[in-house]
């Protein structure tokens, strides 16, 4: 409703500029009087109303249904968290392992064996971030694997570190280290080959490990009882692919943001009236955990007044429940539709011009009496989308709206010869056939580079009035009314003209019968705008062209 009144206005700019290639006065001749008259048809455009509002529809604002009745609808998504932001793994630094002379001298070694092994069979116990956090599996995207080995034996020996419960391609996590004789022998290494590798808990937030050390004779070198080997281990870096368990009652920091409803951007003032407006609330899903969500925060900033008021979410909607996915699900929705039934104050909140959406939530994993088994994977995450649809069914009452133009009348004769004294006067007409449920009283100003006003177009006697199509009961249009209105400039106020610079419009828009019908907007409604100018100019070749 708001594109269609400046394209009357554009009118005007887009003809006046068609008189240029029609007058090329540095060609007449200087030895005659002229009194030219000049009427040349400037435009003629037959628009949809899906043409007026591209404007507004460059982000596919508006939508339409197969009767092609007009949905306007602001979507945004007001918040998206992934699990990994909240969830995650801390590093893992397990207690240092000791291999000690009197576990191979027990065993003979080296004096009747040549060769002698100690195992370390551990369960290992996960630090996690929250001490009710449970984990029963997890599978690696990325991650590091940290060893050193420190030996004064005098003996070579193979060290075997492995994780029977991290697989992959059913083969477990092993790394060895070969060690030397020298009795000061030092390794380190870095490994970061865990992508893809499944660790299983063989009890929760346990991994089992097995260490071996295995020493051979080496000469005749002799084993004391201060020899040993240490070995220290971590993991590091963890992020993870999958993770199953359960995650406790983590509280999820939530952003907040707004939401733009475009369409009161320009309103100065009036009030729309939407038969069936709707404010809806999408929660979305795809971490395989139950969620809670609450609204502490929704506010609606009004373009009326300029002034956010607060408004309460149903108390059946706050807090609500959030559904999860099971397992090989994308994700689930949870949506909360706010209408004239149990939200009835939405009338009033989209009559005072709602130009911002606020919403503040607070959210929490596994809430109270929910028992889904968890997961989490990479790509999981928590969003909110806040949408406004505004069915294009209602009425609206001396809705003010203004634009501004560039129009700088000297570019229109910088390159002729003519002169504002030569013209008597300039005539626009308009031929306006208006298939909209909109009437609309129009006035056009020009103004100065500083925006001071120098004249109108309409006088007060004169306002351009567009009446709206002939509606049938329903409120749609089922026929056109026709506008034919002509604007004459002369004297005083074409040189006025000269100084300006920009225009702009101001509507005042009601819908059929001053606002008080009730109509429906089709992408089929349209306007067809003919508009024509005639130029009445005199010269004198003895004085106007030497």
């Amino acid at each position: 409703m708001r594109t269609f009144v400046p394209l009357f206005i554009g009118s005007v700019i887009l003809f006046t500029g068609c008189v240029k290639d029609y007058f090329e006065f540095d060609k007449i001749s200087n030895y005659a009087n002229w009194n030219p008259n000049l009427a040349v048809p400037a435009i003629h455009s037959k628009l949809t109303i899906r043409d007026l509002i591209q404007d507004y529809d460059n982000q596919h604002l508006f939508v339409e249904d197969s009767t092609n009745f007009l949905y306007l609808i602001y979507n945004k998504q007001v918040f998206s968290l992934p699990a990994t932001n909240f969830v995650s793994i801390p590093d893992q630094n397990f207690p240092q392992q000791q291999f000690n002379a009197s576990e191979y001298m027990s065993q003979g070694f080296p004096n009747s064996q040549t060769t002698a092994s100690v195992t370390k069979n551990l369960m290992l116990t996960l630090s996690l971030q929250q001490p009710t956090d449970v984990f029963d599996s997890i599978m690696f995207k990325n991650g590091t694997f940290y060893i050193q080995v420190n030996s004064s034996f005098l003996h070579n020996g193979l060290l075997t570190i492995t994780f029977p419960t991290i697989r992959k391609n059913n083969l477990p996590y092993s790394k060895t280290v070969q060690l030397d004789a020298s009795g000061s022998f030092s390794y380190s290494n870095t490994f970061t080959d865990l992508v893809d590798y499944m660790a299983k808990m063989p009890a929760s937030n346990q991994i089992a490990c097995e260490i071996t050390l295995t020493l051979t004779k080496t000469g005749s070198n002799i084993i004391l009882p201060t020899h040993s080997a240490s070995v220290d281990f971590q993991f590091s870096g963890i992020q993870y692919k999958i993770i199953f368990g359960n995650f406790g009652n983590r509280i999820i920091p939530v952003q907040e943001d707004t939401v733009n409803v475009e369409i009161f951007n320009n309103s100065l003032g009036g009030q729309l009236y939407f038969v069936n407006p709707k404010i809806k609330i999408h929660l979305y899903n795809s971490f395989g955990v139950p969620l809670a969500a609450a609204f502490t925060n929704f506010r609606i900033y009004s373009s009326s007044d300029q002034t956010y008021y607060p408004y309460t979410i149903p108390s059946n909607y706050n807090p609500i429940l959030i559904q999860a996915p099971q397992y090989g699900e994308f994700y689930k929705t949870t949506s909360i539709i706010l209408d004239t039934l149990n939200f009835p104050q939405i009338r009033n909140i989209i009559y005072n011009n709602p130009r911002y959406f606020y919403l503040l939530t607070n959210a929490m994993m596994n809430p109270p009496f929910t028992a889904q088994y968890n997961y989490l994977t990479d790509t999981s995450k928590f969003a909110v989308n806040l949408e406004v649809e505004l069915p294009l069914w209602g009425r609206s009452t001396q809705w003010i709206l203004q634009d501004t133009i560039p129009f700088d009348f000297a570019e229109l004769t910088k390159d002729s010869s003519i002169k504002p004294e030569n013209i008597e006067y300039i005539k626009f007409q308009f031929n306006i056939l208006n298939a909209m449920p909109s009437e609309a009283k129009v006035q056009i100003y020009f103004t100065d580079s500083l925006y001071h006003i120098i004249d109108s177009v309409f006088t007060l006697q004169n306002t351009m009035i567009i009446q709206s199509g002939v509606l049938n009961s329903q409120g749609k249009v089922i026929s056109p009314t026709r506008k034919i209105t002509q604007v004459t400039y002369s004297g005083s106020r074409i040189s006025a003209l000269t100084n300006v610079k920009k225009a702009f419009v101001r509507a005042y828009i009601s819908t059929t019968n001053n606002g008080n019908t009730i109509v429906r907007f089709y992408s089929t409604n349209y306007i067809d705008v003919k508009a024509g100018v005639q130029i009445q100019a005199k010269f004198n070749t003895q004085t106007d062209f030497n």
